[in-house]
């Protein structure tokens, strides 16, 4: 079979990988065996492919933080019968075949396009994990509103009862971004904390939500209450995330940073199994469904990720395979 590997650490990522043929991989015990259909390019893939990720790997190394495909051959225990549908958290998923633990897959009902699902685990999946441990009624704030993620995350907290305040560098979007579901829309600039306070008044914000880094995340830091926390989950900005020291000398917030996989793994496996599920039945419902621009084959990657790169794109870069 072919997989796809990183071989080369450069700022262009189209120049860092090559399609070898390797082993066909076969399940353990409590493994399914998965012929992998689709495949998005994601923002922490570039990441890996340009050195810039947290993680360094050896290399070569595998590609592919998410994706969907069909089980086609199930280990001892597995409990995932051979043709069922999908989804992929990890586990280098820009191949043509791929084993995983049973327990981390999400199947797919037959009514989901199988391109949605493959986009399942990492926007869907963060969404849900920013928003755990809430209550109804709570008020999150996050910056980024506009974006794919940002528009899930809102959707998501306001089916679960939360009061969404989105911040964007633009207005031009407002009315999109309260059809999304929050129920007010800033301007994220140095005014934040004062916009914030004239939309919701006294009524703390019980967490908010930072993918930018850099000076927002100081701004987010002033917006949240007493007791409240800051989860930082990206760096679209900035490799530094700054913060108002006397603020965090003398004000009760906890800052800490968002990890999908840390956070994924960390859950009992009843409750992914529920977050899971969760997040179906909301794709199904069309609520975090993603557009989808082009799509190439596997062996046409390097130019599937130059048209990721495009300033004008307006959806995801699927690289694709064919049924088994």
């Amino acid at each position: 079979m072919r997989r796809i590997f990183c071989t080369q650490l450069t700022p262009d990522p189209a120049h860092n990988i090559e399609l070898l043929d390797v082993a066909s991989p076969r399940p353990r015990d409590a493994e399914v065996l998965i012929h992998v259909l689709a495949r998005p390019i994601n923002p922490a893939d570039l990441l890996l492919l340009t050195g810039r990720h947290v993680y360094t790997p050896a290399l070569p190394a595998p590609v592919g933080i998410e994706g969907a495909g069909v089980v086609i051959e199930a280990g001892a225990g597995a409990g995932v019968a051979v043709g069922t549908r999908v989804a992929l958290p990890f586990g280098g998923t820009w191949t043509e075949q791929l084993t995983l633990p049973a327990d981390v897959v999400v199947p797919l009902p037959d009514d989901l396009p199988l391109e949605q699902g493959a986009m399942l685990c990492v926007n869907p999946m963060t969404a849900a994990g920013l928003l755990e441990g809430l209550r109804e009624g709570d008020h999150v704030l996050l910056n980024a509103a506009t974006s794919a993620l940002g528009r899930m995350t809102l959707a998501l907290g306001a089916r679960r009862g939360l009061r969404m305040v989105a911040a964007a560098r633009r207005l031009d979007e407002a009315d999109a971004l309260r059809a999304a579901g929050a129920c007010a829309v800033l301007r994220d600039d140095d005014d934040l904390p004062r916009a914030l306070r004239a939309a919701v008044g006294d009524v703390p914000v019980r967490r908010a939500l930072d993918a930018v880094a850099g000076q927002a995340t100081a701004r987010l830091f002033e917006c949240v209450g007493e007791g409240g926390e800051l989860l930082v989950y990206g760096l679209l900005s900035d490799n530094h995330a700054l913060l108002p020291a006397a603020q965090l000398v003398f004000r009760d917030v906890t800052v800490r940073g968002y990890s999908r996989l840390r956070s994924y793994a960390a859950l009992p496996p009843a409750r992914r199994q529920a977050l899971g599920a969760e997040v179906v039945e909301a794709m199904r419902g069309g609520l975090l469904t993603s557009a989808v621009e082009a799509r190439y084959p596997l062996a046409e990657a390097a130019a599937a990720l130059r048209h990721h790169a495009r300033p004008d794109r307006r959806g995801k870069v699927l690289l694709t395979s064919e049924g088994p």
